[in-house]
């Protein structure tokens, strides 16, 4: 029963990961403000799917440069680089924030180098979203096929407080390490580098390119995650 309520929960979690992910893609279906506001919520499914995961963390770490598999290095650095990404969009997005800071009463530039570390890491993103899905595949496939098994001990000990409070502070740490390493290549966020345009206005809401960009992101995912999956069948 436990295993069977963890599956269900897995599945909903990381559907609404992906569906959360596509529309953040997709700024011309949602909106700048919504936009903003599903970028904070964003935080909140991909701290618990690494708390969910904690263990492969945990042992890929270890065994990285002893006795791991070749498909596990390469998966351990996949992620690696799709958590730095993820965490580069999400707080360059707030330093550039329009909407949602700035209605909390927090003063934000939209600076122009803040802004192109927000645009330009976004295909990379992409990329290694959909390479993430190919590579894990199998395990998901798992879920949904009601074949994952996970020891008693191992829900148990995943759920103490302590442990989740540790292991969250781990992520806050390393989201800091990220944004001080980003903060001391671009600086303060300038005056003199503010960009002008009205970004609220560029992406007003529009049923019909929204859609397009919706549906166009959605398949470049997935063509990725194809390919990558048959290539990846036979090398790893």
């Amino acid at each position: 029963m436990i295993a069977s309520s963890r599956r269900r929960f897995i599945i909903c979690l990381d559907t609404a990961l992906l569906v959360i992910f596509i529309l953040l893609l997709s700024p011309r279906m949602t909106g700048l403000p919504l936009h903003e506001v599903l970028g904070i919520i964003f935080f909140i499914p991909i701290i618990i799917h690494l708390l969910l995961a904690w263990s492969w963390i945990q042992n890929a770490t270890g065994r990285f440069f002893k006795t791991a598999s070749r498909r596990t290095r390469f998966n351990f650095f996949l992620n690696t680089i799709l958590f730095i990404l993820v965490i580069t969009e999400l707080v360059s997005g707030f330093i550039i924030s329009q909407v949602v800071l700035p209605g909390l009463g927090i003063k934000t530039i939209n600076d122009r180098s803040w802004r192109a570390v927000h645009n330009v890491p976004l295909n990379f993103v992409v990329l290694f979203a959909g390479l993430h899905i190919a590579v894990n595949w199998g395990w998901i496939a798992s879920v949904f096929k009601k074949r994952l098994r996970i020891p008693m001990q191992s829900n148990i000990s995943s759920f103490k407080i302590q442990a989740i409070f540790g292991r969250i502070i781990i992520l806050i740490l390393a989201t800091g390490f990220v944004s001080l390493v980003w903060y001391s290549i671009i600086g303060k966020p300038s005056i003199a580098r503010l960009y002008n345009h009205d970004e609220i206005a560029r992406f007003h809401p529009s049923v019909g390119h929204g859609l397009v960009q919706f549906l166009g992101e959605a398949f470049l995912i997935t063509i990725v995650a194809f390919i990558a999956r048959k290539w990846l069948r036979i090398r790893l």
